[in-house]
């Protein structure tokens, strides 16, 4: 993971989670770390940033594979995620991304662990921004079929298997469940064994959270879980 803020608080940090690859583009020339470092030279606010990554990807070729993004202000959150278009050196239409950025609303939290998490786009909604191909381009490349309210973006570009639910998803399922109540009904999701029983982009936490509580997320290793690994390293 990497996290960076600038000197107008604008803070960017992400998670890698591969998708599909046959929409890694070879030919890209501007890596995720790359779209972080020079988005925070350039942006004042999480809007900008939002806004910045996707010129840099569309203008220079995306050289990873997909991404998710947690973009803030002092006044917005928002969970960005983006993939290439495949490989561009003989289709310059390939070159760049398809991308959906959520804002979080006031009083929730939000979290991404190696995997793509944003389902459906909200059209016509200022708090919901997207590429406008995100569904044609799926389309095109018969990877989705439908009406547009049922697509996700990350069912349809970033599959969820097994290892995917269990060895990332379970993380957020542990976060949400330290700052939340209910969280046990998604407990077969977080095991990989019901990928149907998708948790939430965002939850209401029971009480303000505090730094230190973060900081104990980020050591969490499942105590007092199924996946307790005090109690079995498997």
């Amino acid at each position: 993971t990497v996290g960076n803020m600038n000197e107008h608080a604008v803070i960017i940090t992400e998670t890698t989670w591969g998708g599909l690859p046959q929409l890694e583009d070879p030919n890209g020339k501007i890596d995720y770390g790359s779209l972080i470092y020079i988005t925070l030279q350039r942006a004042k606010t999480a809007r900008e940033a939002i806004a910045t990554i996707v010129e840099l990807a569309n203008t220079y070729g995306y050289a990873s594979s997909g991404e998710s993004f947690s973009i803030a202000d002092a006044s917005e959150a928002w969970t960005m995620e983006l993939i290439g278009k495949g490989d561009s050196t003989n289709d310059p239409s390939r070159k760049g991304i398809v991308w959906v950025a959520r804002q979080i609303p006031d009083g929730y939290v939000s979290a991404h662990a190696n995997q793509a998490r944003i389902t459906n786009i909200s059209k016509n909604d200022p708090t919901c921004l997207y590429s406008e191909d995100v569904i044609s381009f799926a389309r095109k490349e018969g990877l989705f079929e439908g009406d547009d309210k049922a697509f996700s973006f990350c069912d349809t570009y970033a599959p969820a298997d097994f290892g995917a639910m269990r060895g990332c998803e379970a993380r957020v399922w542990s976060f949400f469940r330290s700052v939340t109540e209910g969280m046990d009904a998604y407990i077969d999701f977080a095991m990989g064994v019901n990928p149907k029983n998708k948790m939430p982009l965002w939850v209401k936490p029971t009480e303000k959270i505090s730094p230190k509580r973060l900081f104990d997320a980020m050591r969490d290793h499942y105590e007092g879980t199924p996946m307790d690994m005090t109690t079995d390293i498997g």
